[in-house]
């Protein structure tokens, strides 16, 4: 006489292991997770330089300075005309609505790094300056940056092919 063998009652199914595999996974994809790619779309009234820098841009506050006038992060600050800004608006080398505009900002990221330890502010600034302008006024906006505590400069360029 052969024994049967009885099916069993309830087949369970161990996800624990299932659920780590899963969770590693996340974790790596989160991390590997790339948001490298800035767009920057100059304005009408701007003519970047070019070059044949290799460098990514980074994420930072965005000043532009046309032959129009210098905005930060897409606001208009002040009027330029013939690459100068009007002397009303200047004390000696510094542009006082710039100066006020991107201090404002280096308040906010201290704020924020305070909040938030993984937010260092590390006083960083794209430039976007026409490629006509005079040298003076990229050297006022320089000073002015500096002295607002933002001593990083970055330049933004057309990558040549």
């Amino acid at each position: 006489m052969s024994k049967r063998r009885e099916p069993p009652a309830e087949a369970k199914l161990n996800i624990t292991s299932l659920m780590d595999i899963m969770t590693i996974i996340l974790v790596f994809l989160l991390k590997s997770y790339s948001t490298e790619d800035i767009q920057i779309a100059p304005s009408d009234d701007l003519r970047l330089p070019s070059s044949s820098a290799q460098k990514p841009p980074e994420l930072a506050v965005n000043a532009v300075v046309s032959k129009v006038n210098i905005t930060v992060d897409g606001v208009k600050v002040v009027d330029v005309s013939g690459g100068i800004v009007g002397e009303e608006y200047k004390r000696g080398t510094l542009i006082s609505p710039l100066f006020d505009t991107l201090k404002e900002k280096a308040d906010e990221a201290k704020a924020l790094a305070e909040r938030n330890p993984a937010n260092k502010f590390k006083g960083r600034i794209l430039l976007q300056c026409d490629r006509e302008i005079p040298f003076s006024l990229v050297r006022e906006v320089m000073y002015t940056a500096g002295q607002a505590q933002f001593a990083e400069f970055k330049f933004v360029v057309y990558k040549s092919e």
